[in-house]
């Protein structure tokens, strides 16, 4: 059973590849959404059999690879944290099956998109159940794959290869950096397991500061934290529901998930948890400044998951991991719900997705209006949803350490920014007048039940997981006791922050363009484009690496030395020495019959 939800994704990806054409559209949408059925059902099962036994199961599937004692198994780890993760990927990839097989109905291609999110899935299943650091390397560098062939999905879309290809190099630095780190942890400890691993006496300690750093840079490139963060935007390129499955709820967390599975390490290195904490804070900060200036409503929604992923992060470095976990799970069911909400939206009105030219809606998409709502409202942390328990708890705890008050600081700014940009969305979409062109309207109505099913089983999840989880994950902790102020101050900017988007934009317009036409526009324009932040690294870095590449690496080495080197050092050579010993061949066959006759003798005389 246990290996069953390993295997049935992998199964569906192959059917999905190699029978696609005898099976056809309805059976490539048919038999991957059953194959995941199967497997969250699988899941919950198991879910319930390690939550109530507190079991660890450890599974080994024969040997990898032996040489000497550089040996490793193929080995599945089953407790809770992994299946905490199971629960969500099994879940969401089940909706996102569901809701693809609507979404991408028509598309010539639609068999090979199943077989890929398929093959996502199986990946992912793999990173979180490895038993091995080495292991996990594979579900790594698969997600990363996958991440690449479904943005790229568009293939014919110019912008969409450029994306796919951002990502792929922007994920390459984590992966190499990963890699690093492995060889270095086998060095020290000799084994990847991670009951070994954790168990390094105070010798080896010293040494943990360049692996657990190399670690670390790997989490930044695959969970968008600042610095590796600007593929995430880029990456809405790929259809929607990619969104909802890997840049949301499942594929960004894996840095996070990193950093709860090697908590053990990172526990050893209190410098490196100072700076996990203001990595974390930087990275909410920073994306909820630039989301609130953003127009393309899947961006908008890409920056808020950046954002919550730095929560996650900062919340590591004060050791509640429990409480990023937490966070995780919640996050990745209302952010799907937001993500699948927004693809309802553009679905709707024929894949438009600029929030300024949508508006007035709420008629023609009532259900979708609800779900989006509840999505944006877990997202800014309106209590007793989802999102207020986990976000709110994180700041209670930031402050009750006093670590960081610039980390605190931050974390409580960002607050105020997710409130701003989740009011700006639910007001252009649905409550603003409609600005765009009216013959687009027509025929507007509210998508089938194939769409609007998984966005109501993800609105009565938004609503109900937080409390569930609070009992399960985070268990008998004791509640943080901080000053009532301290407590309601997340609430009070919550509120404050809504309430001054809707003022502004529907009491105060005119004010509002007015003052916006006054701000400069490379103000503006310095916001709404991530702080040119992807400007400044391609002229402090790959400019200089292009230039170099140009007159240093081609037309010094490459035109230069290796060719001397080979091919024409090597083929001048092979033609000289061939020139040479054309010398020792006369063509007189009486003068080869004498020196084979020499030979003879002086091999005789030798016996």
């Amino acid at each position: 059973m246990y290996l069953s939800i390993i295997f049935l994704p992998l199964i569906s990806f192959f059917i999905c590849s190699f029978f696609g054409r005898f099976i056809g559209q309805k059976g490539s949408k048919f038999i991957p959404i059953t194959f995941m059925a199967f497997t969250f059902t699988l899941v919950l099962i198991i879910f319930l059999d390690v939550m109530v036994s507190d079991n660890l199961i450890f599974i080994k599937f024969g040997n990898w690879f032996n040489a000497g004692s550089l040996n490793c198994d193929f080995s599945f780890q089953f407790d809770f944290v992994v299946n905490s993760m199971l629960v969500l990927i099994t879940l969401v990839s089940l909706l996102v099956h569901l809701f693809s097989s609507s979404y991408m109905d028509g598309d010539p291609h639609i068999t090979r998109f199943m077989g890929y999110l398929s093959l996502f899935t199986f990946f992912m299943i793999i990173l979180v159940t490895s038993g091995t650091m080495v292991q996990v390397f594979i579900g790594w560098e698969g997600v990363g794959l996958c991440s690449y062939l479904l943005i790229s999905y568009w293939f014919t879309r110019i912008e969409a290869n450029k994306s796919a290809i951002k990502a792929m190099l922007m994920n390459k630095v984590g992966d190499i950096s990963f890699l690093l780190g492995l060889v270095l942890i086998w060095q020290l400890t000799g084994s990847w397991y991670y009951s070994s691993v954790f168990c390094v006496n105070d010798y080896v300690e010293l040494y943990l500061m360049i692996p657990c750093t190399l670690f670390l840079i790997s989490v930044i490139g695959k969970s968008a934290q600042v610095g590796l963060h600007s593929w995430l935007p880029d990456a809405m390129e790929g259809p929607t529901p990619v969104s909802a499955l890997i840049h949301a709820a499942t594929m960004v967390t894996a840095g996070v998930f990193l950093l709860i599975r090697l908590s053990p390490l990172f526990e050893k290195l209190p410098t490196l948890l100072l700076t996990i904490i203001f990595l974390g804070s930087l990275t909410t900060f920073f994306s909820g400044i630039i989301g609130l200036f953003q127009n393309d409503l899947k961006k908008v929604v890409a920056y808020s998951t950046c954002s919550q992923l730095g929560y996650m992060v900062l919340i590591c470095g004060l050791s509640y991991y429990s409480l990023s976990l937490f966070h995780l799970v919640s996050h990745g069911v209302f952010k799907a719900l937001l993500f699948l909400s927004s693809g309802s939206i553009i679905y709707a009105l024929i894949d438009e997705q600029d929030s300024r030219k949508i508006g007035s809606i709420i008629k023609f998409l009532p259900i979708t209006y609800i779900c989006l709502i509840i999505a944006s409202c877990c997202l800014a942390g309106i209590p007793f949803l989802t999102g207020f328990y986990s976000k709110d708890l994180i700041i209670e705890v930031f402050y009750g350490s006093w670590v960081s008050f610039l980390g605190y600081l931050l974390a409580v700014v960002s607050v105020l920014l997710t409130s701003l940009y989740s009011a700006k969305v639910i007001y252009f979409t649905f409550l603003s007048s409609f600005s765009g062109d009216v013959r687009s309207l027509r025929g507007v109505h509210e998508n089938n039940n194939i769409i609007i099913i998984p966005l109501i089983i993800l609105t009565v999840l938004s609503v109900l997981v937080g409390f569930c989880l609070q009992f399960t994950i985070l268990g008998d902790q004791l509640p943080i006791m901080v000053p009532s102020f301290t407590k309601l101050l997340p609430l009070i900017i919550t509120l404050g922050g809504l309430t001054l988007i809707f003022i502004i934009f529907s009491k105060l317009e005119k004010f509002w363009w007015v003052l916006k036409n006054k701000i400069s526009k490379r103000l503006m324009s310095f916001f709404s484009s991530a702080w040119y932040f992807d400007g400044v690294v391609f002229y402090l870095l790959i400019k200089p690496s292009i230039k170099w590449g140009l007159n240093t690496g081609y037309r010094l080495i490459d035109n230069q030395y290796l060719e001397l080197l080979a091919p024409v050092g090597l083929s001048q050579n092979i033609l000289n020495q061939s020139t040479s010993s054309t010398k020792y061949y006369s063509g007189y066959i009486s003068l080869y019959i004498l020196l084979l006759l020499l030979f003879i003798l002086f091999f005789a005389s030798q016996l």
